[in-house]
């Protein structure tokens, strides 16, 4: 899932255990895994296959809401919590957002046939995925804008940045051990581009589909692409328009099952 969904379950939790979390950067720490891939360097392979552990460092309590994120992760890609998980891609994967995607799949490969572009079935999975995980965004609209986590993440960030970088680098480079260096650079790019301003931006589904058709090297200018990618996410709306609390209760219920509760610090 992306940035905004992390950060609104991660509200909805804290908010059921009746936590008031006064740690912003706890919400900077919930996109580590994939704020790092911002580094030319690092990977998101590289981000999600540490091991699941709820055995947080000494001195790193912070670290809990990384592991928070790749638990959610997990049950989104694969289904269940995997404890030694090395990001293998399956194209038949049973997480939620592959099993929402797979009715994408021959829409994608019918539309890059019609452009006559080449793309295999499991590329042609992997997008279908993506496209779920990029327009639940959408779809938790409502509950993005009555919990203002777009406000909340933009806020986050820049605070982590001005106010506890050290403290944030320490723990991130004790987790992937990349070099504080490289996560001082993550966090200086993410200050300039993930702001209030710039999020909103992309909350409809334009502004997904220029994400899409910008990632995967096409011109939204190529008219006939533009509008086939944006019937495609269109599709995968109605798909999960109908459960869009089905997942983020799910989800939050097996993470407390697992044992992970937010660290006191």
């Amino acid at each position: 899932m992306l940035f905004l969904t992390h950060t609104c379950l991660l509200q909805k939790v804290l908010g059921s255990a009746n936590i008031k979390n006064k740690n912003l950067d706890a919400y900077v720490y919930n996109v580590v895994p994939d704020l790092l891939t911002i580094h030319p360097q690092i990977s998101s392979s590289e981000t999600h296959s540490i091991k699941r552990t709820l055995q947080i460092p000494a001195g790193y309590p912070l670290s809990a809401y990384v592991m928070f994120h790749l638990l959610v992760d997990d049950l989104a890609h694969y289904g269940y919590i995997c404890q030694d998980c090395k990001e293998e891609f399956d194209p038949h994967s049973q997480g939620y957002s592959y099993t929402k995607g797979k009715p994408l799949i021959n829409s994608i490969l019918k539309l890059y046939n019609t452009m006559q572009k080449e793309i295999s079935y499991n590329e042609a999975a992997y997008r279908s995925h993506l496209i779920i995980e990029m327009i639940y965004d959408l779809v938790i609209l409502n509950q993005i804008n009555s919990l203002k986590t777009v406000d909340l993440l933009a806020e986050a960030i820049n605070f982590t940045a001005k106010n506890k970088i050290d403290e944030f680098t320490a723990t991130v480079n004790q987790l992937y051990d990349v070099g504080e260096s490289k996560i001082r650079e993550v966090m200086k790019e993410a200050s300039f581009y993930i702001t209030k301003e710039r999020m909103e931006r992309i909350m409809n589904i334009e502004g997904r589909v220029r994400l899409y058709t910008n990632k995967f090297g096409s011109k939204s200018s190529d008219n006939l692409f533009y509008e086939g990618v944006k019937n495609i996410f269109l599709q995968a709306k109605d798909l999960i328009d109908d459960d869009d609390e089905f997942f983020l209760q799910e989800t939050a219920q097996t993470i407390k099952n697992y044992g992970w509760f937010p660290p006191l610090t």
